[in-house]
């Protein structure tokens, strides 16, 4: 046995819709399915399970989370340009490095977070977007002001330059 198509509009589809309230504001809304509980995205969202001011990710949770989604773009744009990657983490490169910019030669405040200008950054000598890897032979440490002065050129168009 085969189903009819439905002809009737869009509203009057809509119109015949079970009615139910939010859980969070109590608003009536028409429900979608029959598992909707609230009226909106909004609502939902600020009734997710550790939303609101004392919810949510500890900061040392956000501070991982923030530390893989970044390695894991770095690896991503890496792949794109067809350049190697392999794992590193920032202590391990300013470690290696003695904690000094290979910039500018000083010291770079660990402590700090971007967008402070003595904040510790990784930069490529060779630009993942002219075809450099991804590697720790590749990388240095960097202060985020110099690094973002830097731009996408290596240290020898910047010697050039400055």
């Amino acid at each position: 046995m085969t189903r009819k198509p439905d002809l009737r509009t869009y509203a009057e589809r809509k119109a015949r819709r079970p009615l139910a309230s939010c859980n969070a504001c109590g608003a009536e809304y028409r429900q979608n399915h029959r598992s909707q509980r609230w009226c909106s995205l909004a609502c939902a969202n600020r009734n997710k399970p550790g939303a609101g001011p004392r919810g949510g990710l500890s900061p040392e949770a956000r501070e991982r989370q923030r530390l893989y989604w970044q390695a894991k773009n770095r690896r991503r744009r890496a792949a794109k340009r067809g350049g190697r990657s392999e794992s590193y983490t920032l202590e391990e490169i300013a470690e290696r490095d003695g904690g000094c910019c290979k910039l500018c030669g000083g010291r770079v405040a660990m402590r700090q977070k971007v967008p402070h200008l003595k904040a510790p950054t990784i930069d490529h000598v060779v630009p993942v977007s002219e075809g450099g890897d991804d590697t720790r032979a590749n990388v240095q440490l960097a202060h985020f002001g110099c690094n973002s002065s830097k731009g996408a050129r290596g240290s020898q168009q910047l010697a050039l330059i400055g």
